[in-house]
């Protein structure tokens, strides 16, 4: 997750959120950077604190601030996240902006005392509550790909239960692809305070505890789903090092 500030469409009003509310961006093919981009260019009357896609989620409003989302009530009430939608019928990208958007909402709730029945609505359900806009998402958009939005709260409640028993989950681990990328690893390492670090087997798979950490960083190789992973990789192994330097400063 990172946080990209949008220079337009801010309130800066003071928001003490009381939950979410959980939308569709029904714009297909259009990744969160593209979202980030368009609410960052111009006067958009609309705004949201998080967009989340198939590869990262960014903050683009600051949670103690007033986001435009789902009518005037709502807005004072609730934090916004925008689920981004696939091109075409693209299950697995959906199941990675599923997974993301469940692990984002879930933490949420943990960090603020919050649970799925009063303090998460979708988009459709505020807009019932209050009257104030006519929006059905994300509705819609699950039902495209065989989920309902029960389904949904039931996947993140689950979300919920495992973070809060997850006393054997760590803040930070590295995921390195092979020897080359040892050294490099081992530096990020040592800046998250030694934290665990994994090594790939030769089949490309991994340890299952990769998955535990709450911020995986993965040096070199593919792409790894976990809802929190900072991925750095190149074509070579120039490449990678050119990330990894990068991201070290």
């Amino acid at each position: 997750m990172s946080e990209q500030l949008i220079a337009f469409n801010r309130s800066r009003e003071k928001l003490s959120p009381q939950g979410l509310v959980i939308h569709a961006t029904a714009t297909p093919g259009a990744t969160a950077q593209d979202e980030f981009a368009y609410f960052n260019s111009g006067d958009r009357q609309a705004s949201a604190h998080y967009f989340v896609d198939w590869r990262q989620i960014i903050r683009t409003v600051p949670e103690d601030e007033v986001a435009w989302h789902a009518g005037r009530t709502a807005n004072h009430k609730y934090l916004a996240v925008e689920m981004c939608e696939p091109a075409g019928n693209d299950a697995g990208k959906f199941d990675e902006v599923w997974q993301r958007t469940v692990w984002l909402v879930a933490d949420a709730c943990v960090r603020y005392g919050w649970s799925t029945g009063p303090n998460v609505w979708s988009h459709r359900g505020i807009a019932n509550l209050y009257g104030e806009t006519d929006h059905t998402d994300p509705i819609d958009y699950l039902s495209r790909y065989g989920k309902t939005w029960e389904q949904l709260l039931a996947a993140i409640a689950a979300e919920i239960n495992r973070l809060q028993q997850g006393a054997d989950r760590v803040e930070h681990a590295v995921l390195f692809f092979g020897p080359d990328d040892y050294v490099a690893a081992r530096r990020i390492a040592e800046r998250y305070g030694n934290c665990a670090m994994y090594q790939r087997k030769p089949d490309g798979t991994f340890n299952a505890d990769v998955l535990k950490a709450n911020h995986l960083i993965v040096v070199g190789g593919p792409q790894v789903a976990h809802p929190n992973v900072t991925w750095l990789s190149g074509s070579d192994w120039f490449g990678t090092m050119a990330a990894v330097g990068k991201f070290l400063g």
